[in-house]
């Protein structure tokens, strides 16, 4: 099992669906929420995501499925804390 690490930090302005995207193409199963996929020089994985209101999460771990899923599960964590 690889070991991943994840941090969030978060900006209160709004920004389009249409701006996001074109920085972080990959549209995420929690609502809101935008991805992006990079391989990095060491062979590991980094997913950084950014929602609508600017709150960001950065997660890395070897496996591109597995880190993209953690992404998502601390985007899910975000939006419900939020609620």
């Amino acid at each position: 099992m690889s070991e991943i690490a994840g941090a969030m930090d978060f900006v209160t302005t709004r920004h389009p669906d249409r701006e996001i995207r074109q920085s972080f193409p990959i549209r995420s199963q929690v609502r809101g929420w935008f991805f992006r996929v990079n391989e990095l020089p060491t062979g590991y994985w980094q997913v950084k995501g950014r929602d609508r209101f600017g709150h960001t999460i950065t997660c890395v771990g070897e496996s591109p499925d597995d880190v993209l899923a953690t992404a998502e599960s601390e985007a899910r964590q975000q939006s419900a804390s939020e609620i």
